[in-house]
């Protein structure tokens, strides 16, 4: 599931590279990565890691991205969206879309940071929480990975590991 995911999140990035704004021209397009849900990552950062922050090099990001493992763990949902909007220095221009793609494959009520919170801290700043589970459809429905994405009025997509994955195209 995790290649799936990858692999999924990178033809999202890919759909954004290839967006053309109303007038025709190249949006500019800046992209962070964070590692988390790894046991194998300190617990007192919340089992969270800023692989890359913002950035405009897609091939640093494909490098990084497809670099990634999993050892399983807890998944902190509310608890990465909230340190990304923390530490991200986020556009304040009201026209500029952003957006925030989360992954992964246990509750996204987990952690001491409530994903209710977060995702609304995120409504706040005018960015999109979009979440992928990696799993059944509705079992991901059932832990909650949809009422993140509409809280931001996101999208929520699965990936279930006995299915082809299917694209969805990115706004």
């Amino acid at each position: 599931l995790i290649d799936q995911a990858k692999s999924q999140l990178w033809k999202i990035v890919n759909e954004l590279a290839a967006a053309k704004c109303g007038d025709g021209s190249q949006p500019s397009i800046k992209i962070a990565l964070y590692e988390y849900g790894n046991d194998g990552l300190p617990a007192s950062e919340g089992y969270i890691r800023q692989v890359s922050g913002l950035t405009d090099d897609l091939d640093l990001i494909s490098e990084k991205l497809f670099a990634l493992s999993t050892n399983g763990g807890n998944e902190f949902c509310g608890q990465v969206i909230k340190t990304s909007l923390n530490q991200l220095v986020w556009s304040s221009a009201q026209a500029d879309l952003k957006m925030i793609f989360i992954a992964g494959n246990e509750p996204f009520t987990q952690g001491s940071v409530s994903y209710n919170i977060a995702c609304s801290i995120a409504k706040e700043k005018g960015v999109i929480v979009n979440t992928i589970y990696c799993g059944n459809f509705d079992e991901g429905m059932q832990s909650n990975w949809k009422d993140g994405a509409d809280i931001t009025g996101g999208s929520y997509m699965s990936i279930e590991q006995n299915r082809k994955t299917v694209y969805i195209s990115t706004p």
